[in-house]
C-alpha cells in the first residue's frame, strides 16, 4: 500500500508539473492577461502619472520671498558683521495679472489628455500584435497536428511494409519510397516547429509568461465582421482612432500654449513690505512698501508667441495628413479583407469532408492494392496541402480582419 501511495503521489506531482509547463487559453483570456500583465504597457502607464504630476506642479502658487540685508563691514568703525548698525528685512510676493497660472494648468490638463490618448494608442498596437501572434500560433499548431498525424501514418505503414518485406510480400522500392516521403515530412515538421518557437517567444513576451511554458491557443469559433462600406469605416476611425484624436487635441494644446505665451509677455508684479529698515534710510527706523515689475520694452516674448502660432498651423496640416493616411489605410485594408473573405467563403464544408474521407480511405485502399503507392502518396500530399491551404485561408481572413480593426481603431467582429 505504501508503494502504491508513493507512486500515486508521484503521478499527481507529475500531472501538476505538466499543467504548469503548459497553458491553454482562448483569445479573450489571453487579451485580458496581456492588458493586465504586459510589462511595456505597465511602464507606459506611468506616463499618465507623470502628466498628473505636471498638473500638480502647474497648480502650485509661487513662494513668497524673504530678504534680509545687513551690514557686513563698517568702513567708519572698521568692524565686520555690525548687524546692529544697519539691517533691512523685507517680504515680497509675486503676483500674475495675466492668468499665467490658469493657462499653465489648462495646458498641463490638455497634455494629460493627449498622454491618455497616446496610452490608448499603445493598447491598440499591442492588441494588434497579440491578435497577430495568437492567430499565427493557432494556425501553426493546427498545421503541426496535421503533419504529425500523417507522419504517424507513414511510420506505421513503413513498419508494416518492413515486416512484409522480410516475408517477401512487399517491394524494397516501396519501403524506400515511403522512408523518403517520411523524411521529407519530418523536415517539414521541423520547419513548422521552428516557426512555432519564433511566434511562441513573441507571444510569451506579450503575455509576460515564462518562455518555457508552452502556450496552446484554443480553436476560435468562426466569426464575421459587421462592415457596411469604406466611408462608414472612415467615420468610425475619426471617433475611435487614438492617434487621430491626438492630432486633433494637439491643435487645442497649441492654442492653449499660445494663450500661455501671450500671458508670459505681461510682466508679473512684485509687492513687498519692509517691516524694518534700520540705517539705510534717513528715517530710522523705517517701514516701507515695495512695488516691482519689469518694463516690457525689448522682451515681450515675441519669439515664443510666433512659435506657438506656427505650431497651431502646423498641427492643422498634420490633422489633414493623418486623415488622408487613415483613409488610405482603411481603403487598402478593406480591399484586402474583402479578397480574403471571398476566398474564405469559397471553402465549403462539403469539400473538406470529402478530402478527409479520401485521406481516411487511402490507407485502406493501398493495403487492399486498390491504389498504387504513388497514388497513396499523392493522396497524402493532397490532403496535407488542402488542409494547410484551408488553415492559411482562415489565418489570412483573421489577420486581415485584425488589420482592419487596427486601422479603424475599433473591434468590428460580430
Amino acid at each position: 500500500m505504501r508503494t502504491i501511495l508513493f507512486v500515486f503521489c508521484l503521478f499527481i506531482i507529475g500531472m501538476a508539473k505538466a499543467q504548469n509547463d503548459s497553458l491553454s487559453l482562448n483569445f479573450e483570456e489571453g487579451k485580458s492577461k496581456m492588458l493586465k500583465e504586459n510589462l511595456f504597457l505597465l511602464a507606459e502607464h506611468y506616463n499618465l502619472d507623470l502628466k498628473e504630476a505636471e498638473i500638480e506642479q502647474a497648480s502650485l502658487w509661487e513662494n513668497p520671498l524673504f530678504v534680509w540685508n545687513a551690514e557686513m563691514y563698517s568702513i567708519a568703525q572698521h568692524r565686520y558683521f555690525n548687524f546692529g548698525n544697519q539691517k533691512l528685512i523685507q517680504l515680497e510676493y509675486e503676483f500674475s495679472v495675466s492668468g499665467k497660472r490658469v493657462n499653465a494648468i489648462k495646458e498641463a490638463k490638455i497634455s494629460k489628455e493627449i498622454a491618455s490618448l497616446a496610452f490608448s494608442d499603445v493598447i491598440r498596437a499591442l492588441v494588434y500584435d497579440y491578435s497577430e501572434k495568437f492567430y499565427q500560433l493557432l494556425s501553426l499548431r493546427e498545421t503541426n497536428a496535421i503533419l504529425e498525424n500523417v507522419y504517424a501514418e507513414f511510420e506505421n505503414l513503413i513498419k508494416l511494409n518492413q515486416k512484409k518485406l522480410e516475408l517477401g510480400a512487399a517491394s524494397e522500392v516501396d519501403v524506400t519510397r515511403l522512408r523518403a516521403e517520411h523524411l521529407a515530412l519530418l523536415s517539414e515538421i521541423n520547419g513548422n516547429k521552428n516557426d512555432i518557437s519564433r511566434v511562441h517567444a513573441d507571444l510569451s513576451m506579450l503575455l509576460n509568461i515564462d518562455p518555457k511554458v508552452k502556450i496552446y491557443p484554443q480553436r476560435i469559433t468562426q466569426f464575421s465582421a459587421g462592415i457596411i462600406d469604406v466611408q462608414q469605416l472612415i467615420d468610425t476611425a475619426k471617433v475611435y482612432r487614438p492617434d487621430y484624436l491626438m492630432a486633433m487635441r494637439n491643435i487645442d494644446f497649441y492654442q492653449a500654449s499660445l494663450k500661455k505665451q501671450r500671458s508670459e509677455a505681461i510682466p508679473n508684479i512684485n509687492l513687498g513690505y519692509q517691516p524694518l529698515d534700520q540705517g539705510s534710510n534717513h528715517v530710522r527706523p523705517y517701514a516701507g512698501m515695495v512695488f516691482e515689475m519689469s518694463i516690457p520694452i525689448f522682451n515681450r516674448n515675441q519669439g515664443n508667441i510666433s512659435a506657438a502660432k506656427v505650431q497651431i498651423e502646423q498641427s492643422k496640416l498634420q490633422v489633414d495628413y493623418k486623415l488622408r493616411g487613415i483613409e488610405s489605410e482603411i481603403y487598402t485594408s478593406f480591399m484586402q479583407f474583402q479578397n480574403a473573405k471571398s476566398l474564405y467563403d469559397s471553402y465549403g464544408q462539403e469539400l473538406l469532408d470529402k478530402m478527409a474521407e479520401l485521406y481516411a480511405n487511402a490507407k485502406i485502399n493501398y493495403q487492399k492494392r486498390n491504389i498504387s503507392l504513388i497514388e497513396y502518396i499523392d493522396y497524402q500530399r493532397s490532403y496535407i496541402e488542402n488542409q494547410k491551404n484551408y488553415i492559411d485561408v482562415i489565418n489570412t481572413y483573421r489577420q486581415n480582419l485584425n488589420q482592419l480593426n487596427f486601422v479603424v481603431g475599433k473591434n468590428l467582429n460580430n
